[in-house]
């Protein structure tokens, strides 16, 4: 397993940087830093029911599993999170399920992914094993292919989750609940991203202004 994590890991990493070396965040200049900070400060802010766990900033992402913008975020966020996850009260992430999926989200009129019910499912099924992550991972990777087949396949072989069908009923319901959450707050697409209560739009920032915008929340907090 530890394995296939570092594996998982290199090929994120290969896959956020063209000529397949790891991407370097670029740095902003004085001036666009100013002019986001400006823009940044002038998002309204919304109450959002999640513990922060004393962390400084706490980060809400609505995702679909089988949304490729969704993928190519997490591409993109994935080693900004990893380098703040050193200091969990420093950033929390919470990963929040928005399937477009009819079955399982009532915000959506029609189904754009067929296997994302299933996905948000195992997911929330792995936390327990502490699998979680490691099955957002392989689904982003294996996205392509992505089947209720599939799904079932890597809960058992990545997730450890030998009673997919037993527990199917409970997880889905929370996946329900997520998506109607995430509707109440405005969410009509994924991903979308809350920062503090600041609401991201557009599918979120380019890698430069998401570290920049958690650096201003960051810098509040002191």
């Amino acid at each position: 397993m530890r394995t296939l994590i570092r594996t998982l890991g290199l090929l994120l990493m290969v896959m956020a940087a063209p000529g397949g070396a790891a991407a370097q965040t670029p740095a902003l200049t004085v001036q666009q830093r100013a002019e986001f900070e400006t823009w940044w400060e002038a998002q309204p802010k919304i109450p959002l029911p999640f513990e922060n766990d004393g962390a400084k900033v706490l980060v809400v992402e609505f995702t679909d599993l089988q949304c490729p913008f969704c993928r190519q975020k997490y591409i993109e966020l994935k080693p900004i999170f990893e380098k703040y996850a050193a200091n969990p009260k420093d950033v929390k992430l919470i990963l929040k399920h928005w399937p477009i999926n009819a079955a399982c989200n009532a915000g959506v009129t029609r189904t754009l992914h067929p296997a994302a019910c299933d996905a948000a499912a195992a997911v929330v099924m792995g936390r327990p094993k502490k699998t979680g992550d490691q099955l957002v991972d392989w689904f982003f990777l294996h996205q392509d292919g992505m089947t209720s087949a599939t799904v079932r396949g890597a809960a058992a072989e990545v997730g450890k989750i030998t009673d997919f069908d037993a527990q199917y009923a409970r997880a889905i319901q929370e996946v329900k609940t997520d998506a109607a959450l995430g509707s109440s707050l405005r969410v009509d697409g994924t991903p979308a991203f809350f920062v503090n209560g600041r609401r991201i739009p557009g599918g979120g920032l380019a890698p430069q202004y998401f570290v920049a915008a958690l650096e201003l929340e960051l810098k509040k907090a002191k």
